[in-house]
């Protein structure tokens, strides 16, 4: 008889598992070197490094620690050479006699002194008091009129405060004469200051209420 041919079983060849499917899955999901877009990822980081809200922020922050700087500490140190008596900077109004005192306790060595504090600190605060009115009216008004007039205000307040170091100086090494310029001056400086800070303020604020409701 013949014998029947055994059929050899023969193990089932193994379908792809699942991990195996996720892998090309997986690999697709990865970045490769195709969708790298040097240009585009470039531009993203300039936009994002360059962004004017940056820029706004940290000059106001180095504004507002230059005018601490300047009124809170350098003007109140000045008072150690004049024996307690206030610089006129720091002051909204004074008179003839304040200044004449002045006069009397200041020798030259003092007076050059409050010179060389109103040509650095003075005036980097000057500066940085206009170029951040000029930067958030450049940055959120839309009038050209509106940006120049930002930019006017800054100049105006930069020309008043460096004229108003001047005008002290003067006064005090005359004595008093010429006390009522630079109170003047001194009174618009400070409204102008005021008037900054205001403008900054509803500046700031209204434009980024304008920019959520675009968005």
């Amino acid at each position: 008889m013949a014998k029947k041919k055994t059929s050899k079983h023969r193990r089932p060849q193994a379908g792809p598992s699942t991990g195996s499917t996720a892998a090309p899955d997986a690999g697709r999901d990865r970045a490769t070197l195709r969708d790298v877009s040097p240009r585009e990822d470039l531009g993203v980081a300039a936009e994002q490094e360059g962004s004017p809200a940056m820029l706004v922020i940290a000059l106001i922050g180095t504004t507002l620690f230059i005018g601490a700087y300047y009124h809170l500490l350098v003007l109140q140190q000045m008072t150690q050479l004049t024996g307690g008596l206030a610089m006129p900077d720091s002051m909204l109004s004074y008179g003839t006699d304040h200044v004449a005192a002045l006069t009397g306790v200041m020798d030259e060595a003092a007076r050059g002194q409050l010179n060389w504090v109103h040509k650095t600190a003075g005036v980097i605060f000057a500066v940085a008091v206009a170029l951040t009115v000029a930067v958030v009216g450049a940055w959120r008004l839309r009038p050209a009129a509106a940006k120049w007039g930002a930019l006017a205000l800054g100049v105006a307040f930069a020309v008043v405060d460096v004229w108003e170091g001047l005008a002290i100086e003067q006064a005090i090494a005359a004595g008093g004469a010429g006390t009522g310029v630079a109170a003047a001056l001194t009174l618009i400086r400070w409204v102008l200051l005021a008037v900054i800070a205001v403008a900054v303020a509803v500046m700031l604020w209204r434009g980024g209420r304008g920019t959520r409701a675009r968005r």
